[in-house]
């Protein structure tokens, strides 16, 4: 075996999973015999042991616990890439494709331009910052609201064009259980012992900022969990094991309690991005309009960010020029 396949890196993550060479052949739908022999070829191939075979299953080596995590990258991109291509595909002649980081902007963006554009063939791709600037640059994507915190350059090039939405500060999701979540504000310190869900680095630079903010508080981050699924992450806070940041958009209940970070040491910017060259960039000041009002229809979600928002208006200036209404809501 010359090189390794994709599926010697899905045999060798089902090892590691399940870890039973028995229980990994039934799910591969393959016979032990067949599964050993296998694995053998792609040690001999590294050169070195995956796993050492124990009585209570399969233990995994130094080796095969880095190739594990690297085989599950390669793995999940792969999914990425062949979904990405799937959805290209399918997307109509003339279709309009936008793209947002995960949250509920991008599926409200989508509605909202159906609405006041000329078209009813909108796609909409959820992915991280990296693979949205990518398919913006390559032209894939029309228009995308990327996420990005304040401080940090967006990963695109001169070629595209931006427009920013919104600053917005970044809040903390705890369980409804934890002692932190009968506060009002947390304080990112005292989070100093707990355990963090957050994005894996090739999605966004959010353990990187994460980082640095717990340094300038005293202590570093224990990351214990990297999830880039929004759901998922929020299973694993309600359930207590882990906090996690979180949009302040987000709504509490479901075991989950939003907090709002005292003196709000992380800061997010919100970009409307897309390629002038590209077929509907001249409707770049609709969708523009189109994304301040779907990011409104979120505010009210969370009252402790409807406080903020009325504090700051200098965080939202073109957004609420872009629809007609004032900065500071009076009495709201």
């Amino acid at each position: 075996m010359a090189e390794l396949e994709l599926r010697h890196l899905r045999l060798v993550c089902a090892i590691a999973e399940e870890p039973s060479l028995t229980r990994a052949a039934a799910r591969l739908g393959v016979s032990q015999p067949s599964l050993s022999a296998t694995l053998q070829r792609i040690e001999r191939r590294l050169g070195g042991r995956l796993f050492e075979r124990e009585r209570t299953g399969m233990r995994v080596t130094e080796l095969g616990a880095y190739l594990v995590s690297s085989a599950r990258v390669v793995l999940a991109d792969m999914e990425s890439l062949l979904a990405g291509a799937d959805a290209r595909t399918r997307a109509p002649a003339g279709a309009l494709r936008i793209g947002a980081c995960p949250g509920a902007i991008g599926p409200n963006l989508a509605r909202g331009i159906t609405e006041i554009l000329p078209t009813d063939d909108v796609t909409l791709e959820v992915a991280g910052i990296g693979q949205l600037a990518q398919d913006l640059e390559s032209r894939r994507l029309d228009f995308a609201v990327l996420d990005e915190c304040a401080g940090v350059p967006l990963p695109t090039s001169d070629r595209l064009d931006t427009r920013l939405l919104v600053a917005e500060p970044v809040f903390v999701a705890l369980s409804e259980g934890h002692p932190l979540a009968e506060r009002s504000t947390v304080e990112l310190a005292d989070l100093a012992p707990e355990d963090w869900a957050i994005a894996p680095m090739r999605d966004g630079n959010d353990q990187v900022v994460l980082s640095r903010a717990c340094a300038v508080a005293g202590f570093s981050p224990r990351i214990r969990h990297e999830v880039n699924e929004p759901a998922t992450c929020r299973e694993l806070v309600a359930a207590g094991g882990a906090v996690a940041l979180a949009q302040p958009t987000s709504r509490d209940g479901s075991g989950i309690a939003v907090r709002p970070l005292a003196g709000d040491p992380i800061i997010l910017e919100r970009w409307l991005v897309w390629h002038p060259a590209g077929p509907h960039a001249r409707h770049a000041a609709d969708v523009y309009r189109c994304a301040a009002r779907a990011y409104l229809s979120q505010l009210d979600r969370n009252p402790d960010y409807r406080r903020w928002w009325d504090r700051h208006p200098e965080a939202h200036r073109q957004l609420s020029a872009a629809i007609g209404e004032p900065a500071v809501q009076v009495g709201a």
